[in-house]
């Protein structure tokens, strides 16, 4: 029977009270590995029946096993739950560049490391949705995968958007549209006898004391700036001659507005991803021979700071959840210190209305599509 058998047999035994005796004798682990590497036993040793407190008891006890051989035949993979994290902190701390490579490339396989940092392999950008808080007045994570998906918010559309199209699209013009506008009125009513019993605006009643005519007026070239400018006059237009000027100037505000609403949203959207991202989406083109592959990646804050709070939030644990492989991804990871409460998932208020600034430009933009 060899010298040490006993205490290997203490040792492989699992249980605190068995591994408690063999530090009775030797008083640390390394002193007993010391014993282990004299009499020629290192094969015999499995680091993955060192205790937790063991670990944390001597910081540099994994620099110990690995320059005395103890590591040769072993990998990340074939280490317990409870030992693996420590592995991944020791090869961090070791050299920073090389652990998260080897994370990189063996563990956390979506994330690909550039010249200027780690970026995030997305599978489509719905899932970007997962760093949002799920619950609250709101569900950001479903409106976030709405947002980034390709059908759009499908949420909080507005049917009734003004009950004044005069202040809030005529009003909100450029002077391109402005342009736009006079010469619909005039391709549509321009140089006709209106009839000035159908019409009580001061602006009708002194055009046609200029214009010298016998119960009738005409909109020409001359004045159709002036009558775009007379809210009174247009509503009065708007409701007889124009009727059609006013369906298309709901329409307009009605796809303005909840076109608006979800730009104001994804804007929201993609400022709260930069709690946790310092890029926007960056979307890569790349063709196999006559296929076409789109592939979105964003760059990660920080990948360095996250993947070492998992480490060390999950040290010593036993849980298959503790360790990075049970994940096998960056989200995972990331969705894991969330439902801990270790990190916060992304947070904001949902506007209640779009920016009026987008509300604007979607006026302009839209308008020459209608008028």
């Amino acid at each position: 029977m060899g010298k040490l058998d006993q205490f290997l047999e203490w040792f492989h035994d699992g249980r605190e009270s068995e591994y408690d005796k063999i530090l009775k004798v030797f008083q640390t682990t390394r002193r007993f590995l010391q014993a282990v590497i004299k009499y020629g036993e290192k094969d015999q040793i499995d680091i993955g029946y060192i205790p937790h407190k063991e670990w944390r008891n001597d910081g540099d006890l994994f620099d110990f096993i690995a320059e005395n051989g103890f590591l040769d035949n072993v990998d990340y993979n074939s280490l317990g739950y409870e030992v693996k994290n420590y592995y991944l902190l020791w090869l961090i701390e070791k050299d920073k560049n090389i652990g998260l490579k080897y994370i990189c490339d063996n563990i956390l396989t979506d994330v690909v490391i550039r010249d200027d940092g780690f970026w995030l392999r997305l599978r489509d950008e719905e899932e970007l949705a997962d760093f949002f808080r799920r619950s609250g007045d709101y569900d950001l994570q479903d409106i976030a995968k709405q947002i980034l998906g390709e059908d759009g918010l499908k949420y909080g559309w507005y049917s009734d958007t003004t009950d004044d199209v005069y202040r809030d699209v005529i009003e909100e013009l450029n002077e391109k549209n402005i342009q736009y506008l006079a010469n619909y009125i005039l391709k549509n009513i321009g140089n006709n006898d209106l009839n000035i019993s159908d019409y009580n605006s001061d602006f009708f009643e002194e055009l046609q004391e200029i214009q010298a005519r016998d119960g009738v007026f005409q909109i020409t070239q001359d004045n159709v700036m002036s009558l775009i400018k007379d809210k009174e006059a247009m509503e009065e237009l708007m409701d007889g001659d124009l009727g059609d000027l006013k369906s298309e100037l709901y329409s307009i505000h009605h796809n303005a507005y909840n076109s608006s609403y979800e730009t104001t949203i994804y804007n929201q959207v993609m400022e709260g991803l930069k709690e946790y991202f310092s890029s926007p989406i960056d979307d890569v083109v790349t063709k196999v021979g006559e296929k076409t592959k789109y592939t979105s990646y964003i760059k990660i804050d920080d990948f360095y700071g996250n993947v070492m709070t998992f480490i060390e939030e999950n040290l010593g644990s036993g849980y298959s959840d503790s360790v990075l492989d049970y994940h096998g991804s960056y989200t995972g990871m990331m969705l894991q210190l969330f439902n801990e409460g270790t990190y916060d998932a992304i947070d904001f208020r949902i506007d209640d209305y779009p920016d009026h600034r987008e509300l604007d430009q979607a006026i302009n933009d839209y308008f020459g599509d209608y008028i």
